[in-house]
C-alpha cells in the first residue's frame, strides 16, 4: 500500500493532515495490546491487526489512521501480556477522542482486535458517552463486529486470527511452530493459550484474504455513512448489533466446542 502519506496521522504534516480533514474529517483510532497469542504469532496481533484493517479501509472511504495504541484491559494469563488498570485505560481514550475533536474531525472510529468482552463494553460506553457530550459520532467495535456472514465473531490465536495474519503480515507468522500444533484438540490448544479452532488445520492466507475484504467493505461503508449524515444515534445503533452479534455467534459454538473438549 503506498498510503504512508496519504492516511497514516504519524507520517503527515500540519499541512496534510489540515486538507486530509476538509477532505473527509474521520479519525480512525486502531486499538490493540501486547499479549501472548500462542508461539506461532507476534505478541502486538492485536494492534497490527486493527491498524492495517484500519488503514485498507482508510484506503477506501478516506480519513486519517492513528498509530496503533497498546492500552488495554485484561489478557491472557500467559507471558509477554501487559495490561493497565480501566482509569488509565479510559483516560487514555477519552483524551484522545477530546484531542481529535478539538483538531477538526467530525467521526470517529475506533477498532479493536483486542476484545475481551470488558474492553468492548467500555469502549462502546465510552464513545456513547463522548458522542452525547460532543455532538460527534464516534463508534468502537471488535473487527469481527464488521464481518457479519463470514462465520467470524472472535477467536485468539485461533483458525481466524492466524488466517488474518497470514493476509496482513504473513511474515511475521511462524510457520514451523504453527506445524507444531497440527493433531492438538481444543483442550490442549487452550493449555498453549489458544482459544478456538485449530489453526495448524483450518487458517489459510485466502480465508484471510476473504475476511479481510469483507471487513474492510464494510468499515469503508459505515465511515461513508458516518460522515455524511453525522447521527450521533449512530454509534448506538451499530454497537447494539454488535452485541446481539456477537452473543448469537458464540452460542451457536458452544456444542461443537464442548464435543472438542476431550481432555
Amino acid at each position: 500500500m503506498n498510503n504512508i502519506k496519504k492516511t497514516r496521522f504519524e507520517t503527515m504534516t500540519p499541512g496534510e493532515l489540515e486538507n486530509a480533514i476538509l477532505s473527509a474529517p474521520l479519525a480512525w483510532v486502531p486499538v490493540g495490546t501486547l499479549e501472548w497469542h500462542g508461539r506461532h504469532l507476534p505478541v502486538g496481533l492485536d494492534a497490527l491487526k486493527a491498524h492495517a484493517l484500519c488503514l485498507r479501509a482508510a484506503d477506501v472511504a478516506g480519513g486519517v489512521v492513528l498509530p496503533p495504541n497498546y492500552c488495554s484491559i485484561l489478557g491472557m494469563r500467559f507471558p509477554w501480556t501487559f495490561r493497565q488498570s480501566p482509569a488509565v485505560f479510559a483516560r487514555n481514550y477519552f483524551g484522545i477522542l477530546v484531542s481529535l475533536k478539538k483538531y477538526g474531525f467530525k467521526s470517529i472510529i475506533i477498532l479493536t482486535g483486542h476484545y475481551p468482552p470488558e474492553q468492548g463494553l467500555a469502549l462502546m460506553m465510552l464513545s456513547e458517552t463522548f458522542s452525547a457530550l460532543y455532538r460527534a459520532p464516534v463508534v468502537a467495535i471488535p473487527e469481527f463486529a464488521m464481518a457479519e456472514g463470514s462465520g467470524y465473531a472472535g477467536d485468539h490465536a485461533a483458525v481466524w486470527e492466524t488466517s488474518l495474519m497470514m493476509e496482513l503480515f504473513p511474515e511475521l507468522v511462524d510457520a514451523g511452530e504453527l506445524e507444531k500444533l497440527s493433531g492438538l484438540n481444543y483442550f490442549d490448544l487452550w493449555k498453549k493459550g489458544i482459544q478456538g479452532q485449530n489453526p495448524a488445520e483450518g487458517a489459510s492466507r485466502e480465508l484471510g484474504a476473504e475476511t479481510v475484504a469483507i471487513i474492510t467493505n464494510n468499515l469503508a461503508s459505515l465511515a461513508a455513512e458516518m460522515l455524511a449524515s453525522l447521527n450521533i444515534n449512530v454509534p448506538v445503533r451499530v454497537h447494539r448489533k454488535t452485541v446481539v452479534y456477537f452473543v448469537r455467534e458464540n452460542i451457536k459454538q458452544i456444542p461443537s466446542i464442548l464435543g472438542k473438549i476431550t481432555p
